[in-house]
């Protein structure tokens, strides 16, 4: 049987940045690490998007990233040079990396970065799709651990889960919430490959 592991906190915590021509919103929910990127991306910025996952990574935990860059016009060539490194670099410490683009300069480094990267990345251009794969991690993220028999009808492992975070400006397209017990059919995201 494998180890059941720490119990699941369902934490959750959100931070917001401003520079001078762009936005960074962070929401991060347990391993589920939500960033929304507006206006130009500058170099400057780069840490203030890996610092949260790295924190994760640092705890042991293995995060799922999501990425929207709908509203990214631009960004410096420098800081798409130093987020492919640190993806690269961490490719291995994290479930999946998820990426909605709208701008066809920021798609254009999307996919060159995903080349190098080995097409590590799920692109999507649908924010419904996005918005789904998103909704799934979260619900699979407050999923319980894996139990014994004998623990697993305690009233404490039957409590709801206390999080149901959803991205900024999204709602779930399907009008359920995020912690229903029913899945969406899992369909492929259109990718950029």
């Amino acid at each position: 049987m494998p180890p059941v592991g720490p119990p699941r906190t369902h934490s959750s915590a959100e931070d917001h940045v401003r520079w001078g021509r762009g936005e960074l919103r962070i929401k991060v929910s347990d391993d589920v690490v939500y960033e929304q990127v507006s206006g130009y991306l500058e170099k400057e910025v780069v840490s203030k998007i890996t610092q949260p996952i790295d924190k994760l990574i640092g705890q042991g935990a293995k995060p799922i990233i999501f990425n929207d860059w709908w509203e990214l016009s631009g960004y410096d060539s420098d800081a798409r040079l130093k987020l492919t490194d640190w993806i690269f670099w961490i490719r291995g410490k994290i479930v999946g990396s998820h990426i909605l683009v709208r701008s066809k300069i920021v798609s254009m480094g999307v996919s060159i970065a995903n080349l190098a990267l080995g097409g590590m990345l799920t692109v999507y251009t649908d924010r419904q799709e996005f918005t789904l794969a998103y909704h799934r991690a979260l619900r699979q993220s407050m999923k319980p651990p894996h139990t014994s028999p004998s623990s697993a009808s305690s009233p404490a492992s039957m409590s709801s889960p206390s999080s149901t975070a959803t991205p900024p400006s999204s709602s779930s397209p399907t009008g359920s919430s995020p912690g229903t017990s029913h899945d969406e059919p899992v369909r492929p995201p259109r990718s950029i490959r």
